[in-house]
């Protein structure tokens, strides 16, 4: 399943990366130059926490705008339809509600489970991994998204798991480029490490496109089991429509 993803979401990005940036640009180079504003004249380069913290912020709140966005822009292409700057944008804008929401009790629920013991937290961040995926894609949001992506990890818990450590490994690599010339350039412009920080928020958005196609796996995966235990054995035709149009994935 992994390899196939992988593929399968660098297919999107490159056929659709003109708008996958365009998306990214606009809400996070905003972003970037106030966080690099008060990293260099606020808080200091070196309080990494602190900045670290105003990072966080700013996705939870603004950046999840630009990651339905981009959600968004797989999705549509997932359709056999073109995607659009205004209609990602519209999309993001939309959704930011459900996933606000969605995101809020879910990092509450994982924050509990770390709390208990930590363990049911690493459950509960594997299990609901799919939550803004189900957030855009199928528009339910809270408990109910929950719920579905409970549905969709079903039986599948080390494949997502392993899924997530390859994201966030990615993750962590394009966090330390953006670091390492800070670190060794101390004296760089705020607006030069503004604009480097989008090589991040670039990588990131690679590693949103990957979970929504898992997602969109497990749900072709999920579906096509379901149409195989009715009576008839399914419709075919409505089987062979599940099939990813980028590509069929792999789910073994």
């Amino acid at each position: 399943m992994i390899a196939s993803v992988f593929g399968h979401a660098w297919g999107l990005y490159r056929k659709h990366f003109g708008v996958i940036a365009a998306v990214v640009i606009v809400i996070w180079l905003p972003l970037n130059l106030l966080a690099s504003y008060r990293a260099y004249f606020v808080y200091g380069p070196d309080d990494f926490e602190a900045n670290f913290r105003f990072s966080q912020w700013l996705q939870k709140f603004v950046g999840i705008i630009a990651t339905a966005g981009v959600i968004s822009i797989g999705y549509t292409s997932h359709l056999s339809q073109h995607p659009t700057f205004g209609g990602s944008m519209n999309v993001g804008i939309n959704s930011y509600g459900r996933m606000w929401w969605t995101n809020f009790l879910t990092q509450l629920a994982i924050l509990l489970g770390v709390i208990l013991l930590v363990i049911p937290g690493i459950y509960l961040l594997v299990r609901l991994a799919f939550i803004e995926q189900v957030a855009v894609c199928e528009r339910v949001y809270g408990v109910a998204a929950m719920r579905r992506s409970f549905e969709l990890t079903e039986r599948r818990f080390w494949q997502v798991f392993l899924l997530q450590l390859v994201v966030m490994a990615m993750g962590v690599a394009a966090g330390v480029c953006v670091c390492l010339p800070t670190v060794l350039i101390p004296q760089m412009d705020w607006v030069v490490d503004a604009a480097i920080s989008l090589f991040a928020d670039f990588v990131f958005a690679y590693g949103t496109l990957c979970m929504l196609s898992a997602y969109l796996c497990l749900s072709q995966n999920r579906d096509t089991a379901e149409l195989a235990d009715e009576p008839t054995g399914g419709s075919a035709a409505a089987a062979a429509n599940l099939v990813i149009e980028e590509g069929p994935l792999s789910v073994s």
